[in-house]
């Protein structure tokens, strides 16, 4: 949401809308499922799977030294529950390495600045007279070769230079970097995904940032992944990630700005750096200010070795770092949590008072209900709730709510009421149709349909899933809105969850054994369920408040030759 008239904002996630209605989903009853994650598959199409790293002996005994590099990649990604771990090829000299270019794919080029007889800018231009568009990046690993090399990208056919401190997290960092460049103009495109502008020309500082700013990336989409509905869920939205694109020069980050501005979270941007060719001590403070004649509310963080510019950027509506403070990284970790969306949502009142906080979009519907109409306009008129979203990955809700202006609305409680009702509904619809995955920490008591532990589902199950899948592929409830047609909300127990109960109780042989149905139901009855099971259905117990009716659901219920049907009793509970 927005306070006012603007630049006519274009319609925000499109390209993701487009992509869930073309897919055919036609259901039996001859219309189409629109999933709001069906764009996400088209996300991330280039990816590196294939590295080169090229560096001398000894920093390849260093490196791989008991398989430490491709150990530390692979953890690093599996850790962060990424897939697609690159593998990782070293040779040790530049002519091994354009062999290697030439018969096989090479998707990243990462060289240390020794290659014995060869310069490395000699290097990366003989790269690119075989492959154009390989990326070669060059990492220095001490300060004097750091002076020498800082400059390369922009001289040479390298391009771009990064500080080697041992840790990991600088790999992955390039790796991600260099899959962000390649995919932002289509994933911007296609699944209107965030971009975060880096504007920083000092190669030990921004070698400093990047690692720390994708951290606290995927901790946020590994907190939004918690959230997920199901598994495949999950996955997607790894791939809605926000995009981080460095730029060294005033000119680089201007054309990214104008190119991206419609999907920016925010700018990162020091105050000195090149711009027409020549240092510009207060380049930054000229960036920014093109940047609010456009967009006044975009978060902006400036960074200075100059403690005085703190004033200019607070005149600028921009948040500011001192580049020698002590706490200068957890600094910029507190404005990524507070101001772009990757943190809880706080709550304020205009002089700054915290009122409230939401983690995930139910809590944010409860807080948006209770809050003083002070804070609620506050953070509508600054696209807050919208801000936040995006960075979630909640594009087609985000898309609903940021066209709308506080202006358009009589008051606030007009402006309440829209947003708790759009909140609805699109929670409402998200969930419909979906089997959500049960977790202790996120369950939602509002959710259609819940599986508790692995395995499949049985018939009833099944066939309750199905018949809201059919109802929301249908549209009754469109065509019929007065007349309220629903499943139950239900909650299933999956086989893993049964074959686990028969292990833990030693149960098999007895079922296995001809004998009578009493003794065997008494001796279920005797045993207890698996601990997790216990603790889970407790916190669902918990958690809703509607009476419930206890049924089975076996695998072979709807066989035709041997259907279980009707055997096995419901138990009616009123859960108050």
């Amino acid at each position: 949401m927005a306070a006012g008239p603007g630049r006519k904002a274009r319609s925000r996630s499109r390209g993701l809308r487009e992509q869930s209605v073309t897919q055919d989903h036609s259901g039996p009853l001859g219309t189409e499922l629109v999933s709001s994650f069906a764009g996400f598959h088209e996300l991330m199409p280039n990816r590196v799977q294939e590295l080169l790293l090229v560096s001398s002996l000894y920093e390849s005994f260093i490196l791989e030294e008991d398989g430490l590099l491709t150990d530390l990649i692979n953890s690093e990604y599996l850790e962060l529950n990424l897939s697609h771990a690159p593998r990782v090829t070293h040779v040790s000299t530049g002519e091994e390495a354009l062999k290697v270019i030439r018969e096989r794919p090479v998707d990243l080029v990462i060289s240390m600045t020794r290659l014995g007889g060869w310069n490395v800018s000699e290097f990366a231009e003989a790269v690119k007279r075989i492959k154009p568009a390989l990326p070669v990046i060059v990492l220095a690993d001490e300060p004097h070769e750091l002076a020498r090399h800082g400059e390369l990208h922009r001289q040479t056919a390298v391009d771009r230079v990064l500080v080697w401190n041992g840790d990991a997290k600088i790999l992955l960092a390039i790796i991600k970097l260099v899959e962000d460049r390649l995919n932002v103009e289509h994933d911007t495109s296609v699944g209107d995904v965030r971009v975060i502008i880096l504007v920083e020309n000092s190669v030990r500082f921004y070698s400093t940032y990047i690692p720390l700013i994708y951290g606290e990336v995927m901790k946020l989409t590994q907190s939004l992944i918690a959230q997920g509905l199901n598994h495949t869920q999950r996955l997607l939205r790894q791939r809605a990630r926000p995009k981080i694109l460095l730029a060294a020069t005033y000119e680089e980050a201007w054309d990214l700005y104008v190119k991206y501005r419609d999907h920016l979270l925010g700018v990162i941007s020091d105050v000195r750096f090149p711009r027409n060719g020549r240092l510009d001590p207060q380049a930054g403070l000229e960036f920014t200010g093109q940047i609010r004649t456009q967009a006044p509310h975009l978060p902006v963080l400036l960074q200075s070795s100059d403690a005085s510019f703190a004033a200019q950027a607070d005149r600028l509506n921009a948040c500011f770092l001192h580049k020698k403070s002590w706490t200068l990284l957890q600094d910029l970790r507190n404005f990524l949590l507070a101001n772009l969306g990757f943190g809880d949502f706080v709550f304020k009142l205009p002089d700054g008072r915290e009122v409230g906080r939401a983690s995930d979009l139910r809590s944010l519907a409860e807080m948006i209900a209770v809050i003083p109409e002070e804070s609620l306009a506050f953070h509508a008129k600054h696209n807050h709730f919208s801000n936040w979203l995006m960075a979630r990955s909640e594009f087609e809700l985000a898309s609903r709510i940021r066209p709308r202006k506080v202006s358009e609305f009589a008051n606030l409680a007009d402006v309440r009421v829209y947003l708790l009702r759009t909140l609805g509904e699109f929670r409402e619809s998200s969930r419909s149709g979906v089997i959500t995955v049960f977790s202790p920490e996120t369950f939602d008591p509002q959710s259609a349909f819940t599986r508790i532990g692995g395995g499949s589902m049985g018939g009833k199950a099944r066939g309750l899933a199905f018949i809201g899948t059919l109802l929301r592929r249908s549209g009754l409830r469109q065509r019929f809105s007065q007349v309220p047609v629903a499943v139950p909300h239900s909650a299933a127990l999956g086989t893993d969850v049964f074959n686990s109960f028969l292990d833990e109780n030693q149960l098999r042989p007895l079922a296995a054994r001809d004998e009578d149905g009493e003794t065997i139901a008494s001796a279920f009855l005797a045993a207890r369920l698996p601990r997790e099971v216990r603790h889970d259905l407790s916190v669902f117990l918990q958690s809703v408040r509607y009476p419930l009716a206890v049924r089975s659901s076996s695998l072979l219920e709807d066989s035709q030759d041997q259907p279980f049907a009707g055997i096995y009793s419901t138990h009616m509970i009123p859960n108050n």
